[in-house]
C-alpha cells in the first residue's frame, strides 16, 4: 500500500471522527504538534494495518471455502451424472430383458402349437398302425392253420419213412457184406499198386540224382568255360596292353633313333665346321708367325746395319732424358685405384645381372590374386575342369559330377555305363561333354552331357596314366611309368600318334592346354608351363603355388584350383585372377 492511499484512508477516518475534512497545517504548525498526537496517529495506523490484514485473511479463507464448495459441487454433479448414466443403462437392460422374455414366450407358444399338431398327427398314425396290425394278425392266423395242416401231413410221412428205413437197414447189411469182400480185393490191388509206385519212386530218385549230377557237371563246365573266357579276355587285354606299350616303346625308340641320328648328324657337321675353323685358324696363325719372324729378321738386320754404320736410332726405340725425368704415379696407388674401379664395375654388373634376373623371373611367372573360396561336398574329388556347361569334378566314388560354378550346387552326376567299375581320376571338359581318365579299367572315355553315355573309349598307352588334356583336336595323356607325354591322333581309337618328354617332370597331378602352352601341376604344388618347339617341349616357367592344389583349370583370365581345407577338413574350390606377360 502506497502513501497516498494511506493518507486517503486516514482522511476518511479523520472526517468520521471530527466531522470535517482533514486540512494539513503549515510546516511551522506541524512542528508544534505534540508527541501525543503523533502516537495517536501511529496507533491509528497500526490498528488500520492490523484490521486490513485481518480482513485479508478473512477474504482468503472465504475464497478457499468457495473453492472447496465449488469442487464438492463439481464432484456431486459428476456423481449425479454417473448415477443417471447407470440408471439409463439399467433401464435399457431391463427393457431388453422384458423384450427378450416376450419373444421367448411367443416362441414357446409357437413351439407348443407345433407340438400339438405333431401329437395329433402321431395319434392318427398310431390308429392307422393299429388297423394294419389287426389285418396282419388275421392273415397270420390263416397261415398258422395252414402250417398245422402241413405238420400233420409230415407226421404221416415220417411214419411211412420209418418203415422204409427198416427195410433199407436190411438192405444195407447185405451191402456191407458185399463191401467187405470188395474191400479185400481193393486192398490186394492197392498193395500191388504201392509196390509198383515204390519201385517207380526209387527209379525217379535215381533219375533225379543223375540229372543233378549232370546239371552240376554242366554248371562246373560252364563255370570253367566262363573262367577260361575271362582269363582269355584278361590275357587278351594284357596282351593288347603290352602290345600297345611295346608299340609305344617302338615308336619312342624310332623317335629317339631319328632324333639321335639328326643330333649326331648335326654334331658331326658342327664338328667338321669346328675342325675347318681350327685348321683355318692354325693356318692363319702359322702365316702370322711366319710373317712376324720375317719382320723380326728384317728389323734385326736393319738394327745391325745401323749399329755398324753408327747411325743414331729414332726416339721410338730409345728413352729420352725428359721422359726419364717426368714424375711417375706410384705403383701401389695406381693398383689400388684400378682395383677399386674393377670392383665397382663388377658390383655394378652383378647388380644389373640380379635386377635383370628378377625382371626376367617376374615376367616369366604367373601372378595370382584370390577372388573367392567355396567349400566342396565331394570329399574324394581328384580332377577339375570348367566349361560352358559348368564345373566338372572327377570323384573317385561318385563319378563325374557337374556343378554350378556360382554356388557349387550339383547339376548332374555321370556314373559309369557298361560292365566294370568307374573310377575317374582326371577330367578335361569341352562344350557338350568331357574326357575322363578311368583308372579302374585303364582307359580314357568321352562322355556326352545330354545322354550321359560313353561316346568313345581308348585304352591308355602306359600302365600308370596320369592326367588328361584335350586341345580341341588331339587327346593328350601322361604316364608316370615311362615319364612320357602321349598324343593321340585325330581318331583316338587309332592309338598314340607321338610321344614327348617334358623337362624336369617325372609325375604330375593335372595338366591342361592353355592356348598354345601346356600347363602341368605336380604333387608338390609345382606349376610348370611348356611350349612345343621343333618337335619337343621347352620349359617356359616353373613356380610353386602358395596354396598346394590337387588339380587346376585355367581360362578366361581365371584360375580355379581344387585345394584341401586345412582348418575344417575336406576340399574347397579356389578362384583366382591370373596374369601373364
Amino acid at each position: 500500500m502506497d502513501n497516498e492511499e494511506i493518507d486517503r484512508q486516514l482522511g476518511e477516518l479523520w472526517k468520521k471522527a471530527s466531522g470535517k475534512d482533514y486540512v494539513p497545517e503549515l510546516s511551522g504548525q506541524s512542528s508544534r504538534l505534540s508527541e501525543a498526537q503523533l502516537e495517536t496517529v501511529q496507533f491509528l495506523k497500526n490498528n488500520f494495518s492490523r484490521a486490513e490484514s485481518d480482513w485479508k485473511r478473512l477474504l482468503e479463507a472465504k475464497d478457499a471455502s468457495i473453492r472447496d464448495l465449488s469442487a464438492q459441487l463439481d464432484e456431486t454433479r459428476a456423481h449425479l451424472a454417473e448415477l443417471k448414466q447407470h440408471y439409463h443403462e439399467a433401464r435399457e437392460k431391463v427393457i431388453s430383458e422384458e423384450l427378450t422374455s416376450v419373444l421367448k414366450l411367443e416362441e414357446s407358444g409357437k413351439i407348443l402349437g407345433a407340438q400339438k399338431k405333431n401329437h395329433a398327427r402321431e395319434m392318427t398314425l398310431l390308429k392307422e398302425l393299429l388297423e394294419r396290425t389287426r389285418v396282419e394278425l388275421t392273415v397270420l392266423n390263416g397261415r398258422l392253420e395252414t402250417l398245422r395242416e402241413e405238420r400233420d401231413a409230415w407226421q404221416k410221412k415220417f411214419t411211412e419213412s420209418a418203415v422204409e428205413q427198416s427195410n433199407l437197414r436190411d438192405a444195407a447189411d447185405g451191402a456191407e457184406r458185399r463191401l467187405a469182400d470188395a474191400k479185400e480185393a481193393v486192398e490186394r490191388t492197392l498193395s500191388e499198386l504201392l509196390a509198383e509206385r515204390r519201385a517207380r519212386s526209387d527209379a525217379e530218385k535215381k533219375i533225379n540224382e543223375a540229372g543233378k549230377k549232370a546239371a552240376e557237371l554242366e554248371s562246373s563246365l560252364a563255370e570253367a568255360k566262363a573262367n577260361w573266357d575271362a582269363e582269355r579276355k584278361e590275357w587278351r587285354e594284357l596282351w593288347d596292353r603290352e602290345r600297345s606299350v611295346w608299340e609305344t616303346h617302338r615308336q619312342e625308340f624310332a623317335v629317339w633313333e631319328s632324333r639321335l641320328r639328326s643330333e649326331r648328324e648335326a654334331w658331326t657337321a658342327k664338328l667338321k665346321e669346328e675342325e675347318t675353323k681350327g685348321l683355318d685358324y692354325a693356318a692363319g696363325l702359322a702365316n702370322t708367325l711366319k710373317e712376324s719372324s720375317e719382320w723380326s729378321e728384317k728389323v734385326s738386320q736393319i738394327l745391325k746395319l745401323y749399329a755398324l754404320k753408327g747411325v743414331q736410332l729414332p726416339a721410338v726405340f730409345v728413352s729420352s732424358g725428359s721422359a726419364a725425368d717426368a714424375p711417375r704415379i706410384p705403383r701401389p696407388a695406381f693398383r689400388r685405384s684400378v682395383t677399386k674401379l674393377l670392383a665397382m664395375a663388377l658390383a655394378g654388373l652383378t647388380l644389373m645381372g640380379l635386377l635383370a634376373w628378377r625382371v626376367y623371373d617376374y615376367r616369366t611367372k604367373v601372378h595370382f590374386s584370390l577372388l573367392s573360396r567355396l567349400s566342396l561336398d565331394t570329399p574324394n574329388a581328384s580332377g577339375l575342369a570348367v566349361s560352358g556347361d559348368g564345373l566338372w569334378l572327377a570323384d573317385w566314388d561318385s563319378g563325374l559330377v557337374l556343378k554350378d560354378p556360382k554356388d557349387l550346387s550339383t547339376l548332374r552326376v555321370f556314373n559309369g555305363t557298361g560292365a566294370g567299375p568307374f573310377r575317374p581320376a582326371a577330367v578335361s571338359a569341352f562344350d557338350g561333354g568331357a574326357w575322363a581318365l578311368d583308372l579302374a579299367q585303364l582307359r580314357l572315355i568321352k562322355k556326352d552331357i545330354n545322354s550321359g553315355k560313353i561316346i568313345e573309349a581308348v585304352k591308355t598307352s602306359g600302365p600308370a596314366p596320369q592326367g588328361a588334356a584335350w586341345d580341341g583336336f588331339n587327346l593328350w595323356s601322361f604316364d608316370a611309368a615311362t615319364g612320357l607325354l602321349y598324343r593321340y591322333g585325330l581318331d583316338p581309337a587309332g592309338g598314340v600318334d607321338a610321344s614327348y618328354t617334358l623337362p624336369s617332370l617325372k609325375s604330375l597331378s593335372a595338366m591342361q592346354w592353355v592356348g598354345a602352352q601346356l600347363w602341368t601341376l605336380d604333387a608338390k604344388g609345382g606349376l610348370r608351363r611348356y611350349v612345343p618347339e621343333n618337335g619337343a617341349f621347352r620349359l617356359v616357367s616353373s613356380q610353386k603355388l602358395k596354396s598346394p592344389a590337387i588339380a587346376f583349370w585355367a581360362g578366361k583370365d581365371y584360375f580355379w584350383t581344387l585345394e584341401k581345407n586345412g582348418k575344417m577338413g575336406g576340399l574347397e574350390i579356389g578362384k583366382y585372377k591370373f596374369k601373364t606377360y
